[in-house]
């Protein structure tokens, strides 16, 4: 990881000075194909592959994400070593077919609720820290917040179920303080189907379950919010968790699309943000297949014991 670190920043200082030297062209791309929350097993396969599969599904903008750790000092590394005319800064890299991978990050807060940060890793963050300590951070550093599948339940039911009446207030609570700051995740994963199954097990088991189609909430939430005067829009991201070579095709499922331009990804970060702070995107809200959700996140969430590595 030393070495992951140190290459990361001396390139980002040799990077700094020279800019324009790789692409003398400012980039823009009028309807990029962007999916924020993708978590890679990087011991499985090689950057080579996360790549020719942002090439396959025509996705432009990825952020790899890990779970309460930073993997883009690994990304770095690896992508320097692969594409070593890559172009990078703190906020990801602009690869030499023109595609963006963004510094990610998922977070569990003290409140149990899920956060992704876009352009910037809080590296001191752990278990612990609260939900707004995080954001102020991110923010601080010019990254992009969301939180991510807000209504589920990440605790008590292993993300079957929904949160409590007092964890979707702290939510209503944050998106009052940072309107205009902080966005809110459809989720791929989230398969209404699936989780009315599951609502019905739970209920089944007598444990409380009042809805089940949390992206359908998240939607609601989101309008009534704009309608009492607060911007926090939805985006649309895959959540996916590629165990295989073969999962990372299923990058792009559920994605949003926007005009991006900058020559740097950090000015490309500041455009991607601009255009969803004024609402200029396009969300496409498409469920992954049963059997990779499966075989990806369910068994190995709810049965983590039978797993090397439940979680990315």
């Amino acid at each position: 990881m030393a070495a992951f670190r140190q290459q990361f920043v001396t390139k980002c200082h040799r990077d700094s000075l020279n800019i324009g030297s790789f692409f003398p062209q400012r980039m823009v791309l009028e309807k990029a194909k962007i999916d924020l929350h993708v978590h890679p097993f990087l011991d499985r396969y090689s950057i080579t592959d996360v790549v020719g599969a942002m090439e396959e599904t025509g996705t432009d903008v990825v952020a790899l994400e890990a779970l309460d750790a930073s993997l883009h000092p690994r990304v770095v590394y690896e992508v320097l070593k692969a594409y070593p005319d890559s172009l990078q800064d703190r906020a990801g890299i602009r690869l030499p077919n023109g595609r963006y991978i963004f510094n990610g990050r998922e977070y569990n807060t003290r409140e149990k609720l899920h956060l992704l940060t876009v352009g910037y890793s809080v590296d001191k963050a752990d278990r612990d820290t609260p939900i707004i300590d995080v954001i102020d951070d991110a923010i601080e550093h010019g990254a992009l917040v969301i939180i991510d599948h807000p209504f589920v339940d990440n605790v008590h039911t292993r993300t079957a179920g929904h949160i409590s009446a007092e964890l979707e207030g702290i939510i209503e609570g944050v998106s009052k303080t940072y309107s205009g700051k902080v966005a809110l995740e459809w989720n791929g994963y989230c398969i209404p189907w699936i989780r009315a199954v599951l609502r019905g097990i739970l209920t089944l088991g007598f444990y409380g379950v009042d809805y089940h189609d949390v992206n359908l909430k998240v939607e609601q939430f989101s309008g009534s919010m704009l309608e009492s005067g607060y911007n926090v829009p939805v985006l649309a991201d895959t959540d996916l968790h590629a165990r295989s070579r073969s999962d990372l095709y299923v990058m792009g499922t559920a994605h949003f699309t926007t005009k991006l331009e900058g020559d740097s990804p950090k000015e490309v970060l500041e455009s991607m943000k601009s255009s969803i702070f004024r609402r200029q995107y396009e969300n496409v809200k498409e469920y992954v297949g049963a059997w990779h959700l499966l075989g990806a996140f369910c068994l190995p969430v709810l049965f983590p014991g039978l797993f090397k590595k439940p979680r990315a």
